[in-house]
C-alpha cells in the first residue's frame, strides 16, 4: 500500500470522518455509515471472515491491507487493525490508489 493512500486514511481519522476498531465498525456498517473497510490481513480469520460476510450483507466495500501494521501507523494508534472510512470522497480516493487506478471512481 502506497504513502499517498495511507495519507487520506489518517486525513479521514483526524477530521472524525473514520472509525476505528471492531466494535466502532462494527456499529458504523450496521447504520450504514462506513463506506470502505479497511482490514490488515494479520487480523485473526475469525474476525476477518466475520466482517467480510458483514460487509458483504451490508454493501460495504473491503480491500485487505497487506503491509504489517499500515492502518495503525496511518492512524497514529499501531494496535488499530480494522478502519472504516465514512467520507465518501476520501473513500473514493483510498480505495482507487489501493487499486491502483489513475482516476477517482465511485464507492457503492
Amino acid at each position: 500500500m502506497d504513502s499517498n493512500s495511507m495519507a487520506y486514511i489518517g486525513l479521514a481519522y483526524r477530521a472524525g470522518r473514520a472509525l476505528a476498531g471492531t466494535a466502532a465498525c462494527e456499529k458504523g456498517i450496521k447504520n450504514g455509515e462506513v463506506r470502505l473497510l479497511l482490514m490488515q490481513r494479520e487480523l485473526s480469520e475469525g474476525t476477518r471472515e466475520k466482517f467480510l460476510r458483514f460487509c458483504e450483507r451490508n454493501g460495504t466495500v473491503v480491500r485487505l491491507v497487506e503491509e504489517p501494521e499500515a492502518l495503525g501507523r496511518a492512524i497514529g494508534r499501531p494496535e488499530i487493525m480494522i478502519v472504516g472510512l465514512k467520507d465518501r470522497g476520501l473513500a473514493n480516493a483510498a480505495r482507487s490508489m489501493m487499486d491502483g487506478v489513475k482516476r477517482v471512481g465511485v464507492v457503492e
